[in-house]
Protein backbone atom coordinates (compact mmCIF):
# COMPACT_ATOMS: atom_id res chain seq x y z
CA UNK A 1 0.00 0.00 0.00
CA UNK A 2 2.81 2.41 0.94
CA UNK A 3 4.67 1.66 -2.32
CA UNK A 4 1.47 2.24 -4.32
CA UNK A 5 0.85 5.61 -2.65
CA UNK A 6 4.41 6.77 -3.29
CA UNK A 7 4.23 5.66 -6.92
CA UNK A 8 1.04 7.63 -7.49
CA UNK A 9 2.53 10.72 -5.84
CA UNK A 10 5.64 10.47 -7.99
CA UNK A 11 3.54 10.25 -11.14
CA UNK A 12 1.64 13.36 -10.10
CA UNK A 13 4.86 15.24 -9.37
CA UNK A 14 6.20 14.32 -12.78
CA UNK A 15 3.00 15.55 -14.41
CA UNK A 16 3.25 19.00 -12.92
CA UNK A 17 6.98 19.70 -13.21
CA UNK A 18 6.57 21.46 -16.55
CA UNK A 19 3.39 23.34 -15.71
CA UNK A 20 4.17 26.92 -16.63
CA UNK A 21 1.17 29.17 -16.96
CA UNK A 22 -1.90 28.45 -14.86
CA UNK A 23 -4.44 31.18 -14.19
CA UNK A 24 -7.45 31.32 -11.83
CA UNK A 25 -10.23 33.88 -11.47
CA UNK A 26 -13.26 34.28 -9.18
CA UNK A 27 -16.51 35.85 -10.41
CA UNK A 28 -19.58 36.85 -8.38
CA UNK A 29 -22.90 37.35 -10.17
CA UNK A 30 -25.60 39.84 -9.22
CA UNK A 31 -27.62 37.02 -7.65
CA UNK A 32 -24.54 36.18 -5.48
CA UNK A 33 -23.66 33.04 -7.44
CA UNK A 34 -19.91 32.37 -7.34
CA UNK A 35 -17.93 30.81 -10.19
CA UNK A 36 -14.22 29.97 -10.20
CA UNK A 37 -12.48 29.66 -13.57
CA UNK A 38 -9.05 28.15 -14.15
CA UNK A 39 -6.79 27.37 -17.14
CA UNK A 40 -4.26 24.52 -17.04
CA UNK A 41 -1.15 24.78 -19.24
CA UNK A 42 1.46 22.06 -19.75
CA UNK A 43 3.86 20.62 -22.32
CA UNK A 44 1.86 17.53 -23.29
CA UNK A 45 -1.54 15.95 -22.81
CA UNK A 46 -1.91 14.82 -19.19
CA UNK A 47 -4.77 12.46 -20.00
CA UNK A 48 -6.97 14.06 -17.36
CA UNK A 49 -10.12 12.46 -16.01
CA UNK A 50 -13.15 14.12 -14.52
CA UNK A 51 -13.45 12.32 -11.18
CA UNK A 52 -16.16 12.42 -8.52
CA UNK A 53 -15.46 10.95 -5.08
CA UNK A 54 -18.41 10.18 -2.80
CA UNK A 55 -19.11 11.45 0.65
CA UNK A 56 -17.83 8.85 3.09
CA UNK A 57 -14.75 7.84 1.10
CA UNK A 58 -11.80 7.17 3.44
CA UNK A 59 -8.38 8.65 2.67
CA UNK A 60 -4.97 7.75 4.11
CA UNK A 61 -2.27 10.37 3.71
CA UNK A 62 1.10 9.58 2.14
CA UNK A 63 3.88 8.90 4.65
CA UNK A 64 6.26 11.79 5.30
CA UNK A 65 10.01 11.09 4.85
CA UNK A 66 11.48 9.49 7.96
CA UNK A 67 8.08 8.74 9.48
CA UNK A 68 6.69 5.32 10.50
CA UNK A 69 3.87 3.82 8.37
CA UNK A 70 1.06 5.24 10.49
CA UNK A 71 -0.23 8.26 8.51
CA UNK A 72 -3.21 10.44 9.29
CA UNK A 73 -6.52 9.57 7.68
CA UNK A 74 -9.89 11.21 7.16
CA UNK A 75 -13.33 10.49 5.74
CA UNK A 76 -14.91 12.74 3.13
CA UNK A 77 -17.63 14.84 4.70
CA UNK A 78 -18.67 15.92 1.18
CA UNK A 79 -18.52 14.61 -2.36
CA UNK A 80 -15.57 15.96 -4.33
CA UNK A 81 -15.29 16.64 -8.07
CA UNK A 82 -11.99 17.30 -9.84
CA UNK A 83 -9.79 16.92 -12.89
CA UNK A 84 -6.72 14.75 -12.33
CA UNK A 85 -3.49 14.06 -14.28
CA UNK A 86 -2.07 10.81 -15.67
CA UNK A 87 -4.86 8.68 -14.17
CA UNK A 88 -3.63 9.35 -10.63
CA UNK A 89 -7.09 10.26 -9.24
CA UNK A 90 -5.43 13.13 -7.38
CA UNK A 91 -6.76 16.67 -7.98
CA UNK A 92 -5.26 19.12 -10.44
CA UNK A 93 -8.28 21.37 -9.83
CA UNK A 94 -11.22 20.58 -7.57
CA UNK A 95 -14.38 21.50 -5.66
CA UNK A 96 -16.71 19.84 -3.18
CA UNK A 97 -20.49 19.77 -2.83
CA UNK A 98 -20.36 22.21 0.08
CA UNK A 99 -19.25 24.84 -2.47
CA UNK A 100 -15.53 24.93 -1.61
CA UNK A 101 -12.94 25.20 -4.40
CA UNK A 102 -9.23 24.34 -4.19
CA UNK A 103 -6.85 25.25 -7.00
CA UNK A 104 -3.21 24.13 -6.90
CA UNK A 105 -1.06 26.38 -9.14
CA UNK A 106 2.66 26.15 -9.86
CA UNK A 107 4.82 28.28 -7.57
CA UNK A 108 8.42 27.60 -8.68
CA UNK A 109 11.46 29.19 -7.10
CA UNK A 110 9.72 30.20 -3.89
CA UNK A 111 8.24 27.00 -2.43
CA UNK A 112 9.62 25.45 0.73
CA UNK A 113 7.34 22.92 2.35
CA UNK A 114 7.27 22.12 6.04
CA UNK A 115 9.52 19.68 7.88
CA UNK A 116 7.71 16.90 9.73
CA UNK A 117 9.21 15.96 13.13
CA UNK A 118 8.60 12.45 14.45
CA UNK A 119 6.01 13.60 16.96
CA UNK A 120 3.96 15.18 14.09
CA UNK A 121 4.07 12.25 11.66
CA UNK A 122 0.40 11.50 12.25
CA UNK A 123 -0.51 15.15 11.56
CA UNK A 124 0.98 15.68 8.12
CA UNK A 125 -0.17 15.43 4.50
CA UNK A 126 1.78 15.57 1.26
CA UNK A 127 1.31 18.40 -1.20
CA UNK A 128 -0.63 15.94 -3.40
CA UNK A 129 -2.97 14.98 -0.55
CA UNK A 130 -3.52 18.56 0.54
CA UNK A 131 -6.42 19.47 -1.81
CA UNK A 132 -8.29 16.26 -0.92
CA UNK A 133 -7.74 16.94 2.78
CA UNK A 134 -9.19 20.44 2.49
CA UNK A 135 -12.16 19.39 0.37
CA UNK A 136 -12.92 16.32 2.44
CA UNK A 137 -13.00 18.21 5.72
CA UNK A 138 -14.13 21.80 5.17
CA UNK A 139 -17.16 23.58 3.76
CA UNK A 140 -16.04 27.23 3.95
CA UNK A 141 -12.92 29.36 3.82
CA UNK A 142 -13.71 30.53 7.36
CA UNK A 143 -13.51 26.94 8.60
CA UNK A 144 -10.16 26.51 6.86
CA UNK A 145 -8.89 29.76 8.35
CA UNK A 146 -10.05 28.80 11.84
CA UNK A 147 -8.26 25.46 11.53
CA UNK A 148 -5.10 27.16 10.24
CA UNK A 149 -4.98 29.38 13.30
CA UNK A 150 -5.91 26.66 15.81
CA UNK A 151 -2.59 24.84 15.84
CA UNK A 152 -4.31 21.59 14.78
CA UNK A 153 -3.84 22.08 11.06
CA UNK A 154 -1.65 19.38 9.46
CA UNK A 155 1.88 20.06 8.25
CA UNK A 156 2.31 19.94 4.47
CA UNK A 157 5.43 18.26 3.07
CA UNK A 158 6.90 17.72 -0.37
CA UNK A 159 8.61 14.68 -1.86
CA UNK A 160 11.62 14.86 -4.18
CA UNK A 161 11.27 13.01 -7.46
CA UNK A 162 14.03 12.86 -10.10
CA UNK A 163 15.74 15.83 -8.45
CA UNK A 164 12.60 18.01 -8.42
CA UNK A 165 9.90 18.93 -5.95
CA UNK A 166 6.28 19.56 -6.84
CA UNK A 167 6.15 23.32 -6.10
CA UNK A 168 2.64 24.72 -5.62
CA UNK A 169 0.61 27.35 -3.87
CA UNK A 170 -3.11 26.99 -3.28
CA UNK A 171 -6.21 29.07 -3.89
CA UNK A 172 -9.17 28.27 -1.62
CA UNK A 173 -12.55 29.89 -2.41
CA UNK A 174 -16.07 29.17 -1.18
CA UNK A 175 -19.58 29.85 -2.47
CA UNK A 176 -19.84 33.13 -0.49
CA UNK A 177 -16.93 34.51 -2.53
CA UNK A 178 -14.54 34.40 0.42
CA UNK A 179 -11.04 33.39 -0.64
CA UNK A 180 -7.51 32.82 0.63
CA UNK A 181 -4.14 31.91 -0.87
CA UNK A 182 -1.90 29.50 1.04
CA UNK A 183 1.84 29.59 0.30
CA UNK A 184 4.75 27.66 1.77
CA UNK A 185 8.08 29.52 1.52
CA UNK A 186 11.33 29.99 3.44
CA UNK A 187 9.33 32.37 5.65
CA UNK A 188 7.00 29.54 6.64
CA UNK A 189 3.33 29.07 5.86
CA UNK A 190 1.68 32.30 4.77
CA UNK A 191 -2.03 32.92 4.25
CA UNK A 192 -3.31 35.88 2.22
CA UNK A 193 -6.89 37.11 1.88
CA UNK A 194 -7.62 36.81 -1.84
CA UNK A 195 -9.80 39.89 -2.12
CA UNK A 196 -8.99 40.48 -5.78
CA UNK A 197 -10.05 36.97 -6.82
CA UNK A 198 -7.06 36.14 -9.04
CA UNK A 199 -4.07 33.80 -8.82
CA UNK A 200 -1.35 32.84 -11.30
CA UNK A 201 2.15 31.56 -10.51
CA UNK A 202 5.38 32.99 -9.07
CA UNK A 203 6.25 35.42 -7.56
CA UNK A 204 4.32 35.42 -4.24
CA UNK A 205 0.80 36.77 -4.00
CA UNK A 206 1.74 39.95 -2.11
CA UNK A 207 4.20 40.91 -4.86
CA UNK A 208 1.51 40.37 -7.49
CA UNK A 209 -0.72 42.86 -5.68
CA UNK A 210 2.10 45.40 -5.45
CA UNK A 211 2.77 45.03 -9.18
CA UNK A 212 -0.79 46.12 -9.98
CA UNK A 213 0.23 49.63 -8.89
CA UNK A 214 2.08 49.86 -12.20
CA UNK A 215 -1.27 49.80 -13.99
CA UNK A 216 -3.32 52.39 -12.12
CA UNK A 217 -4.14 54.12 -15.44
CA UNK A 218 -6.35 51.23 -16.59
CA UNK A 219 -9.98 52.16 -17.31
CA UNK A 220 -13.03 50.61 -18.94
CA UNK A 221 -13.67 53.98 -20.61
CA UNK A 222 -11.99 55.27 -23.75
CA UNK A 223 -9.48 58.09 -23.29
CA UNK A 224 -10.08 61.71 -24.21
CA UNK A 225 -8.12 63.04 -27.19
CA UNK A 226 -4.59 64.21 -26.51
CA UNK A 227 -4.32 67.95 -27.12
CA UNK A 228 -0.93 69.31 -28.20
CA UNK A 229 -1.05 73.01 -28.99
CA UNK A 230 -3.65 73.56 -31.69
CA UNK A 231 -3.85 69.86 -32.56
CA UNK A 232 -6.07 67.17 -31.08
CA UNK A 233 -5.19 63.48 -31.35
CA UNK A 234 -8.08 61.07 -30.70
CA UNK A 235 -7.49 57.38 -30.11
CA UNK A 236 -7.16 55.29 -33.25
CA UNK A 237 -9.92 52.93 -32.14
CA UNK A 238 -11.97 51.50 -29.30
CA UNK A 239 -10.33 50.18 -26.13
CA UNK A 240 -7.98 53.08 -25.48
CA UNK A 241 -8.73 52.90 -21.75
CA UNK A 242 -6.77 49.65 -21.69
CA UNK A 243 -3.66 51.00 -23.42
CA UNK A 244 -0.69 49.47 -21.65
CA UNK A 245 -2.50 46.31 -20.52
CA UNK A 246 0.21 43.61 -20.61
CA UNK A 247 -0.24 41.06 -23.35
CA UNK A 248 2.57 38.58 -22.68
CA UNK A 249 2.15 35.25 -20.88
CA UNK A 250 4.34 35.76 -17.82
CA UNK A 251 2.58 35.16 -14.47
CA UNK A 252 2.67 38.84 -13.47
CA UNK A 253 1.22 39.98 -16.79
CA UNK A 254 -1.51 37.34 -16.75
CA UNK A 255 -2.38 38.34 -13.18
CA UNK A 256 -2.90 41.98 -14.19
CA UNK A 257 -4.69 41.15 -17.43
CA UNK A 258 -7.36 38.86 -15.99
CA UNK A 259 -7.79 41.03 -12.89
CA UNK A 260 -8.58 44.05 -15.07
CA UNK A 261 -10.76 42.18 -17.57
CA UNK A 262 -12.92 40.43 -14.99
CA UNK A 263 -13.33 43.66 -13.00
CA UNK A 264 -14.26 45.83 -15.99
CA UNK A 265 -16.56 43.28 -17.63
CA UNK A 266 -20.30 43.72 -17.12
CA UNK A 267 -21.28 41.86 -13.97
CA UNK A 268 -23.13 38.65 -14.87
CA UNK A 269 -26.70 38.34 -13.66
CA UNK A 270 -26.49 34.69 -12.62
CA UNK A 271 -24.29 31.61 -12.57
CA UNK A 272 -24.94 30.77 -16.23
CA UNK A 273 -23.69 34.17 -17.33
CA UNK A 274 -20.79 33.95 -14.85
CA UNK A 275 -19.66 30.63 -16.36
CA UNK A 276 -19.82 32.18 -19.82
CA UNK A 277 -17.78 35.18 -18.65
CA UNK A 278 -15.22 32.94 -16.94
CA UNK A 279 -14.40 31.19 -20.22
CA UNK A 280 -14.23 34.51 -22.07
CA UNK A 281 -11.72 35.92 -19.57
CA UNK A 282 -9.69 32.70 -19.60
CA UNK A 283 -9.55 32.95 -23.40
CA UNK A 284 -7.35 36.03 -22.91
CA UNK A 285 -4.61 33.80 -21.47
CA UNK A 286 -5.19 30.79 -23.72
CA UNK A 287 -1.88 29.31 -24.88
CA UNK A 288 -1.77 27.86 -28.44
CA UNK A 289 0.67 25.08 -29.28
CA UNK A 290 4.11 26.35 -30.23
CA UNK A 291 4.13 29.89 -28.85
CA UNK A 292 5.87 28.90 -25.59
CA UNK A 293 8.68 26.49 -26.46
CA UNK A 294 11.74 25.35 -24.52
CA UNK A 295 14.79 26.05 -26.68
CA UNK A 296 16.69 23.03 -25.32
CA UNK A 297 14.05 20.31 -25.19
CA UNK A 298 11.65 21.59 -27.84
CA UNK A 299 8.76 21.05 -25.42
CA UNK A 300 5.94 23.52 -25.99
CA UNK A 301 3.37 24.47 -23.38
CA UNK A 302 -0.28 24.89 -24.26
CA UNK A 303 -3.67 25.19 -22.57
CA UNK A 304 -4.73 21.58 -21.99
CA UNK A 305 -8.07 22.48 -20.50
CA UNK A 306 -10.02 25.22 -18.81
CA UNK A 307 -12.67 24.80 -16.12
CA UNK A 308 -15.43 26.85 -14.55
CA UNK A 309 -16.70 25.64 -11.18
CA UNK A 310 -20.16 26.87 -10.23
CA UNK A 311 -19.85 26.72 -6.45
CA UNK A 312 -23.46 27.74 -5.92
CA UNK A 313 -25.02 24.96 -7.99
CA UNK A 314 -22.28 22.29 -7.68
CA UNK A 315 -21.64 22.22 -11.41
CA UNK A 316 -18.23 21.47 -12.94
CA UNK A 317 -17.76 22.86 -16.49
CA UNK A 318 -14.73 22.19 -18.69
CA UNK A 319 -13.37 22.38 -22.22
CA UNK A 320 -10.20 20.95 -23.77
CA UNK A 321 -7.62 22.16 -26.29
CA UNK A 322 -8.86 19.96 -29.14
CA UNK A 323 -12.56 20.46 -28.44
CA UNK A 324 -13.79 23.88 -27.36
CA UNK A 325 -17.25 22.46 -26.62
CA UNK A 326 -18.08 23.21 -22.99
CA UNK A 327 -19.24 20.17 -21.06
CA UNK A 328 -20.71 20.04 -17.57
CA UNK A 329 -21.19 17.53 -14.76
CA UNK A 330 -23.66 18.23 -11.96
CA UNK A 331 -22.10 16.81 -8.83
CA UNK A 332 -25.42 16.48 -7.00
CA UNK A 333 -26.65 14.11 -9.71
CA UNK A 334 -23.71 11.70 -9.66
CA UNK A 335 -24.46 8.17 -8.46
CA UNK A 336 -24.51 8.38 -4.69
CA UNK A 337 -21.89 6.48 -2.74
CA UNK A 338 -19.80 5.57 -5.80
CA UNK A 339 -16.50 6.88 -7.14
CA UNK A 340 -16.84 7.59 -10.87
CA UNK A 341 -14.71 9.08 -13.63
CA UNK A 342 -14.79 10.16 -17.26
CA UNK A 343 -11.78 10.86 -19.55
CA UNK A 344 -12.04 14.54 -20.48
CA UNK A 345 -10.29 14.35 -23.85
CA UNK A 346 -13.32 12.98 -25.70
CA UNK A 347 -14.17 15.13 -28.76
CA UNK A 348 -17.78 15.86 -29.62
CA UNK A 349 -18.06 15.65 -33.44
CA UNK A 350 -14.28 16.13 -33.58
CA UNK A 351 -14.76 19.46 -31.82
CA UNK A 352 -17.15 20.93 -34.40
CA UNK A 353 -20.92 20.87 -34.82
CA UNK A 354 -22.10 20.63 -38.43
CA UNK A 355 -25.01 23.05 -38.96
CA UNK A 356 -25.10 22.86 -42.78
CA UNK A 357 -28.41 20.98 -42.82
CA UNK A 358 -30.02 23.59 -40.55
CA UNK A 359 -29.64 26.46 -43.03
CA UNK A 360 -32.95 27.97 -44.23
CA UNK A 361 -34.09 29.33 -47.55
CA UNK A 362 -34.32 33.14 -47.70
CA UNK A 363 -37.85 33.97 -48.87
CA UNK A 364 -38.72 37.48 -47.63
CA UNK A 365 -37.29 40.78 -46.49
CA UNK A 366 -37.98 39.70 -42.94
CA UNK A 367 -35.38 36.97 -43.21
CA UNK A 368 -32.86 38.70 -45.44
CA UNK A 369 -32.83 39.79 -49.07
CA UNK A 370 -35.90 38.84 -51.17
CA UNK A 371 -35.44 35.62 -53.14
CA UNK A 372 -35.76 37.45 -56.49
CA UNK A 373 -32.81 39.66 -55.55
CA UNK A 374 -30.50 36.67 -54.84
Amino acid sequence: MVVKILTVIQLLFHAFLGMEACTEIRLTAKDKSVVVGRAMDYGYDLGSNLVVEPKGKVHSAAIAPGCPPNPMSWTNAYSIGYLDALNTFLPADAMNTAGLSVGPLLFPGFTKYQDVPLDKCGQAVSVSDFPLYLLGNFATVQQVSDSLSSGKFPLVFGIEFEGHVHELHFSVIDKTGDGIVIEFTADGRTVFNNTIGVLTNSPPYDYQLMNIRNYVQMSRYNRDPLVLGPDSFPATGQGSGLLGLPGDLTPTSRFVRVAVLKEFATQPANSTEAVNLAFHVLNSVDLPLGVDTDRTTGETGYTLWAVAKDLTNNAFYYRTYNDMTIRVAYLNNVQEGKMVYLPVNRPISAGFLDVTAQMQLVTSKGSGAPQDEL
